[in-house]
């Protein structure tokens, strides 16, 4: 008898709740966590170096040859160097949907005072606050938030150690193509602060380190805006109005005889 292999992938999809996820999720936080502190602990000289190459980890592989388009279309399409990370938070939160359901969350970025330090050291994620024990510590939704906002810390920490503003921008720019800033804000943005702190956190060190760039925040801060169909010429939603229905019926000669037993 025949056994039909099941990609990894749909089996971690499937059982997102079981014991082996969860210590798969907790593996994977720990390697990034390692990846933190190994840019924690470079000096400037060798922070470029060493950002470049996880970036280039994270990227998504290029097409083999005989896969690549005409020479053509390749000028045409625009490069998302990053859906495959994007994509890898994204599945883990459609697993969890039924937390984002706060649509009228507003997450602003703290204010910080004045600091000498360098950048990368204002601006570098702090590890993330234990959590004292508590009914939601320990379930599916702890282990998956946990594991996307060590993800949103990584990303901030890899900002964080480019050199310059308009490098920093420009790696914004290619999170941005690839999915990261509407995931934070139409996504991530939408879960309860109470139960989830590290999602809430891990934006608020975005949205602090891209206002000193000057990188719009409006965005992730507040979702990003409705899409213009879903629109009338005003601007605003559209209004859903009553039908009017003639039944041919004079409404005070009903009312009067409705009144008459009175």
């Amino acid at each position: 008898m025949k056994t039909r292999k099941v990609p990894v992938n749909s089996v971690i999809a499937r059982q997102s709740s079981t014991y082996s996820v969860r210590q798969h999720i907790l593996l994977v936080m720990q390697r990034l966590t390692i990846v933190d502190a190994h840019l924690i602990s470079a000096v400037p000289s060798e922070l470029v170096g060493r950002t470049t190459s996880i970036l280039s980890h994270l990227q998504a592989p290029g097409a083999l040859d005989e896969d690549k388009p005409l020479d053509f279309i390749t000028h045409m399409h625009q490069s998302r160097p990053y859906t495959h990370w994007c994509r890898e938070i994204t599945n883990v939160a459609k697993e969890v949907f039924w937390i984002f359901m706060h649509h009228s969350n507003i997450i602003t970025a703290p204010s910080i005072p004045e600091d000498s330090r360098p950048y990368h050291k204002r601006h570098f994620p702090p590890p993330q606050a234990p959590v004292p024990a508590a009914p939601h510590v320990g379930g599916v939704e702890y282990d998956a938030t946990r594991y996307m906002a060590a993800h949103l810390d990584l990303m901030n920490g890899l900002i964080a150690a480019l050199p310059t503003r308009s490098a920093r921008n420009t790696l914004r720019a290619e999170l941005e193509i690839s999915g990261f800033e509407r995931l934070m804000g139409g996504k991530l943005r939408l879960c309860r602060e109470k139960y989830y702190a590290v999602i809430h956190d891990a934006i608020r060190t975005w949205l602090a380190a891209a206002a000193e760039d000057g990188w719009p925040t409006a965005d992730v801060s507040r979702g990003p805006p409705l899409p213009v169909s879903t629109l009338g010429a005003s601007g605003l939603a559209p209004k859903l109005g009553l039908p009017k229905l003639d039944l041919g019926v004079d409404r005070g000669e009903q009312d009067k005889q409705d009144d008459a037993w009175l």
